[in-house]
């Protein structure tokens, strides 16, 4: 069953960075259109090339591959750079990067070159999970059309998916490190630094019309 993610319910605004990230992959799968271009960009494990690093998050094997992050990035992304600073989503998106890389570099048995936007993906899939468990991914699923799901469900579905692929698969061609270690970014970054770049506001407190009469009351009759 194919299920495409199409974000968070009431999302509002212009998602300016998100759509930069969406564009700027599409006009590298346009350019580097061969093997050899996309190999030139891709992060080798072996080489701790920082360019490649981030070169490598912007280019893609096939349209399938480029057409399946964008569609997650946008889903996920576009919600959390609404409710942080610009800052706080440029500095997430780099941690993403060079967490994820520097994991695969760190754990790959082989140097099998690595491309695509997957680990950065997961890092915004990890940020939502953590703060937004109970809101609900719209979705649009074949032959159904739209449905809702809640983000936890969805999105630890997908987790257990990669768990399940990662440990009956000797070699893959998907780079479930990335994933894995994208994830683990995204939660982290959510616990330690949320409080410190998102523009949330909380709800302002109801006032009780009553209970300050009461307390009035009572103090007016203590004894």
């Amino acid at each position: 069953m194919l299920i495409i993610p199409l974000g968070k319910k009431g999302s509002e605004g212009i998602p300016v960075i998100t759509l930069f990230v969406c564009l700027a992959c599409i006009l590298v799968h346009v350019f580097a259109n061969t093997p050899a271009d996309r190999l030139s960009l891709a992060f080798n494990p072996a080489q701790l090339d920082p360019l490649k690093m981030f070169s490598s998050v912007f280019t893609h094997a096939d349209i399938w591959h480029l057409l399946g992050n964008l569609f997650f990035f946008y889903c996920f992304a576009r919600t959390i750079e609404a409710r942080i600073t610009a800052a706080g989503f440029v500095l997430s998106f780099i941690v993403f990067v060079l967490a994820t890389n520097l994991a695969y570099a760190v754990s790959a048995q082989e140097p099998i070159p690595t491309l695509g936007l997957s680990g950065v993906v997961w890092g915004y899939m990890g940020m939502f999970l953590f703060r937004y468990p109970k809101d609900r991914i719209e979705c649009w699923v074949l032959f159904l059309n739209k449905i809702e799901l809640p983000a936890a469900l969805f999105i630890l579905a997908f987790l257990t998916l990669d768990i399940a692929a990662y440990r009956h698969t000797e070699i893959a061609p998907v780079n479930y490190v990335a994933h894995f270690s994208g994830f683990a970014a995204g939660a982290l970054f959510k616990m330690a630094f949320w409080n410190t770049f998102t523009t949330e506001r909380p709800e302002p407190r109801k006032k009780d019309p009553y209970g300050s009469r009461l307390a009035h009351s009572r103090m007016t009759y203590r004894r």
